[in-house]
């Protein structure tokens, strides 16, 4: 819908990379309101002065109606895309309908496998996407009838399994571990996370063998395991995720160019997966689709253990 207007305001002229990308999807979320007229305040901090929006106890924004125009404020910019479906259902323009879905999964043709020709897919924030149209027994984690973004749906099944993650991040820099904790409420399952970008880190830390390293590589199946299963080892948690990868601009090689990444997941008493992807785009694309990849793959785990 053309008509969606976002407004953001923060006490920081410049918005967080996480805020603006919460604007991207509440853009979309307005758009399937089907609202002829909509504007989405981000307002940190302010307190309701029209209906109210509250989720799980939480003032989440205000939405008012104005003739045909409807105005949408989230107090909470963290939890926008919850705010914003609460309060277009508020207003009776709720955009969520039977067979629509925000999707995350570790690449387009396992969602389409999942999904069947029926559905129609349409890219949202890179690695992620939204589904209409998909039948009713669609079978796949990161599929998600509420909109939440992949990082608010995985610790919602993380909270509902009473399970913990642990995250082990090279080429992401923390970016997996930053996602999870940017949702309140984290600290009931995300049990600890680490930065290992050296080979020297990878090894005194998670205990990825010196062999391992100079034999495959950083970036290699052997080591997105290693690194998996020793964040396992060395803490509390259920499921662990690891990232190592070549996020650019340089780096590359013939055999592992720009884009490569392994994602590994374990999980206590199950066996550990590995992936390798090729992912396009620039350095930050590279890193936002693997972060999303990791979420996906971490959904895929906790299913696992229902």
């Amino acid at each position: 819908m053309d008509g969606v207007r976002i407004q953001i305001r923060t006490s920081d002229p410049v918005p967080v990379p996480w805020e603006a990308a919460r604007a991207a999807r509440v853009r979309s979320i307005g758009r399937f309101s089907g609202e002829s007229g909509l504007e989405i305040v981000f307002s940190p901090g302010a307190g309701p002065r029209a209906a109210a929006v509250i989720v799980e106890g939480l003032t989440l924004g205000d939405w008012e109606r104005t003739g045909s125009f409807l105005t949408v404020r989230v107090f909470r910019p963290e939890l926008a895309e919850a705010a914003v479906v609460a309060a277009l259902a508020g207003a009776g323009a709720d955009p969520r309908r039977p067979g629509r879905f925000a999707a995350v999964a570790a690449a387009e043709d396992t969602l389409r496998a999942a999904l069947g020709p029926g559905a129609e897919i349409t890219p949202g924030l890179p690695g992620e996407w939204w589904v209409d149209g998909a039948a009713a027994d669609a079978d796949l984690p990161g599929l998600d009838a509420e909109l939440r973004p992949p990082e608010a749906l995985l610790g919602r099944r993380l909270a509902d399994a009473g399970l913990r993650i642990a995250t082990a991040e090279s080429c992401t820099g923390g970016g997996v571990a930053e996602r999870l904790t940017a949702i309140p409420g984290s600290s009931a399952y995300v049990d600890r996370g680490w930065v290992v970008y050296t080979n020297e880190a990878k090894e005194a830390l998670l205990g990825v063998p010196a062999a391992t390293l100079a034999g495959h590589g950083a970036v290699s199946e052997p080591v997105a395991r290693a690194l998996a299963e020793g964040a396992l080892a060395r803490s509390a948690a259920d499921v662990a995720v690891s990232l190592t990868g070549i996020a650019g601009p340089s780096g590359g090689t013939p055999d592992k160019p720009v884009g490569t990444v392994w994602i590994g997941a374990a999980r206590r008493g199950g066996e550990t997966a590995a992936r390798r992807f090729l992912f396009p785009g620039e350095r930050g694309e590279v890193r936002w689709r693997s972060v999303n990849a990791a979420l996906a793959l971490a959904l895929e785990a906790v299913a696992a253990t229902e």
